[in-house]
């Protein structure tokens, strides 16, 4: 997915079609969010000093770039007026970023930040500033006034418009048109005055639950989007160990799913606190959170934070009513290491060393399409309902008023299972948006899992006109996989793929799949058992009948639950369960699930592969390409080390002596292995991660 870059100007920093160039170098940003041990309220409590004295930390741990935070209530503690000395002082951080080596990320309009914490405006507080047009006039005024004093700053990496909106207390009162035109006015704003830096707006959670500023509504206003993902916060979604596969997934999702929306992806934050989880056992998540994430395009990364509140600030807010948020720091109060920022140091140093435009600056490469519902992204649009060329009154859908708060998280948990199986398979997935023209993705192979197939949630499900175009997808060689429950309704089912619903499954509380044809792995008699019991019709099956079809596993009355329909060049396998949505609900469910050798079939039914892979199921794999070469990143999400033979696919596109494996192993000590030969056999640690960079062949 190639990028509009909106900052091509004679700034040191500009946008790429994938990553950030530094004076016409591409990097990736590997850094820390600096908030003192005294608090987030630290305009009131310290000084440069601790600000210079941590950055010495940072760029001596090889950590290239520090985010912080200007307090509004402290820069413009009356409106119109910005305190002259609090902006000295700001001047100061920003010399001692430069001073050692570090480039500086502002975050704007920080209210909110940490637990429960809001500081509000004394002159303005209780109005919603994303929505107040006078408020929005004195936000725009502000950031002019600070991108005119700080347009020649050389270590300003890039503006954050703020941390995290809406703003907290304000969630429920921001639209997404509000969101879009504050996101416009203050961008707009700043380039007017300094056309030298890149615009973002660290935005957390948006894409997964469907707030305004997610990338969809804003993305446009911005050089490059962002994604704070914190399963943690989501058990919801995450019901999951901070080991386990979904959660270390969290990272490589969030950034697929945003990338969707047609901008490069930074990870701006990310990480765990050590009161509740072991410093090693966050030390895995962070290491496979931003490799993953890397392979899936992440193109920069910010983890939260540097040091851990000290003692004294237990009893103040935000801590004393979050105990959790007094130890996400990469150092504790006393400035000592956690395993962590080793693993942080060892991204950095390890990223810096490639030729990313050599090998990666095309970004990621996806055999696999999700596509994601047009009402995702333009919910409620009057040109999603058709009737532009029909002499129809005012059409105004009365699903408003069914369901007037809809949810997305059943759609996000199709989703996100179905990434984690396609990522294991081997086959990379990418989330384009569906189209007015119900056009169909021009990958090999399209997933749609439930509630993708589903009906009456309009949020939920691709456009009914969506499903006249598989035919001719699957004729012309596509291979689609679709996975039913008991909400599903595609019409004309039978035709594309030799099965028809007959009705809902009957519900077992012990649901047991018997393979009746081999097929990606599974012998005849294998059984798959899945969690049953569910009346919910989104979590139910259906009972199938076979026109066509061949049946590859059935249920214990022996009605079809697993089949294959061949249709000119290409294939279509569907499944009489929600096998994305049944492991949604099920705790840890990737650990220990071979559903993913489903998905690894419907990637074999393609005949597509990586060009270089490391196809080992407990190892995620990510290929990014670049004007002459590529990169292979291979993950462990399990607890065991693997063994796997390294293949080349594409001999006419890889340059197989060129190979070689890079090791960064959490040990401060990455190194790199040439002389790499295809059917050597590459050792991927527990929890760790490996990556091949290879040369392309001449006139590939």
């Amino acid at each position: 997915m190639r990028v509009n870059p909106l900052n091509d100007g004679p700034g040191r920093f500009r946008m790429g079609p994938h990553f950030i160039y530094d004076q016409g170098r591409a990097v990736v940003p590997v850094g820390v969010h600096y908030v003192p041990r005294s608090g987030p309220d630290w305009p009131w409590r310290t000084g440069s000093g601790e600000f210079a004295r941590a950055f010495r930390d940072i760029a001596a741990h090889g950590l290239d770039t520090v985010r912080i935070d200007l307090l509004w209530a402290a820069l413009e503690p009356r409106e119109g007026v910005l305190d002259e000395e609090h902006l000295k002082t700001l001047d100061r951080i920003l010399d001692a970023a430069a001073a050692n080596g570090l480039t500086l990320h502002p975050t704007l309009f920080v209210g909110g930040e940490v637990g429960d914490a809001y500081w509000d405006l004394p002159w303005a507080s209780g109005i919603n500033p994303h929505s107040d047009r006078h408020l929005l006039d004195a936000q725009c005024a502000h950031a002019a006034r600070l991108a005119e004093r700080w347009s020649g700053r050389r270590e300003l990496i890039a503006w954050d418009l703020t941390d995290e909106p809406p703003f907290w207390i304000y969630g429920d009162s921001t639209s997404d048109e509000d969101a879009r035109l504050w996101t416009h006015r203050l961008a707009e704003s700043l380039r007017l005055n300094d056309p030298n830096h890149l615009i973002t707006v660290g935005t957390a959670s948006q894409e997964v639950d469907g707030g305004p500023f997610r990338c969809d509504v804003v993305a446009d206003e911005l050089d490059f989007c962002c994604v704070h993902p914190y399963p943690i916060y989501s058990p919801e979604l995450y019901a999951d160990r901070l080991e386990s596969r979904r959660m270390t997934h969290a990272a490589a999702f969030e950034t697929a799913l945003a990338r969707g929306a047609g901008k490069s992806v930074m990870i701006h934050e990310f990480g765990a606190s050590s009161t509740q989880h072991a410093p090693d056992v966050i030390a895995h998540y962070d290491h496979l959170s931003c490799w993953s994430g890397f392979g899936a395009g992440a193109i920069g990364f910010y983890a939260w934070c540097w040091i851990d509140a000290e003692a004294d600030a237990y009893g103040r807010a935000p801590y004393v009513r979050m105990p959790h948020e007094t130890q996400f720091g990469l150092v504790d109060a006393d400035n000592v290491p956690r395993p962590r920022l080793t693993s942080l140091s060892d991204l950095r140093a390890c990223l810096a060393g490639f030729d990313l435009e050599r090998c990666a600056s095309d970004g990621p490469r996806a055999l696999a399409s999700i596509p994601v519902p047009r009402e995702y992204a333009h919910p409620y649009a009057q040109e999603n309902y058709g009737l532009d060329d029909a002499p129809a009154g005012p059409y105004v859908p009365s699903e408003q008023s069914w369901d007037s708060t809809r949810d997305v998280k059943p759609l996000i948990r199709g989703l996100l299972n179905a990434f984690v199986y396609s990522e294991r398979a081997g086959m990379p997935v990418q989330f384009p948006r569906e189209t007015l023209d119900d056009a169909w993705p021009t990958t090999p192979v399209t997933v749609l899992p439930a509630p993708l197939t589903s009906t009456t949630n309009s949020l939920l499900h691709v456009r009914t006109s969506f499903w006249q175009g598989a035919s001719n997808y699957v004729a012309d060689g596509g291979v689609l996989y679709l996975s039913l429950s008991a909400e599903s309704a595609i019409p004309e089912l039978h035709r594309f793929a030799g099965v028809r619903i007959k009705d809902r499954a009957p519900v077992d509380e012990d649901l047991r799949l018997t393979v009746v044809r081999p097929f990606g792995g599974f012998a005849v008699g294998d059984e798959l058992s899945l969690p049953g019991g569910s009346a919910d019709l989104h979590g139910r099956g259906v009972e199938l009948e076979a026109e066509g079809a061949e049946v590859l596993a059935c249920t214990a009355a022996g009605a079809p639950a697993l089949t294959l329909f061949t249709r000119g060049d290409g294939a279509v396998v569907v499944s009489a369960y929600p096998l994305e949505l049944m492991a949604a609900a099920t705790p840890d469910a990737h650990d220990d699930d071979r559903v993913w050798r489903l998905y690894r079939f419907v990637r074999e039914l393609s005949g597509c592969r990586l060009p270089v892979d490391l196809d080992d199921g407990e190892l995620t794999r990510g290929v990014l390409t670049g004007n002459g070469g590529g990169m292979l990143v291979a993950t462990n999400h399990g607890p065991d080390a693997v063994e796997v033979p390294i293949r080349v696919h594409a001999p006419s596109e890889v340059h197989t002596d060129s190979l070689v494996v890079h090791s960064p192993d959490r040990t401060g000590d990455s190194d790199s292995t040439p002389g790499i030969r295809e059917g050597m056999t590459v050792t991927v640690p527990a929890f760790g991660a490996r990556i091949v960079t290879w040369n392309a062949r001449p006139g590939a």
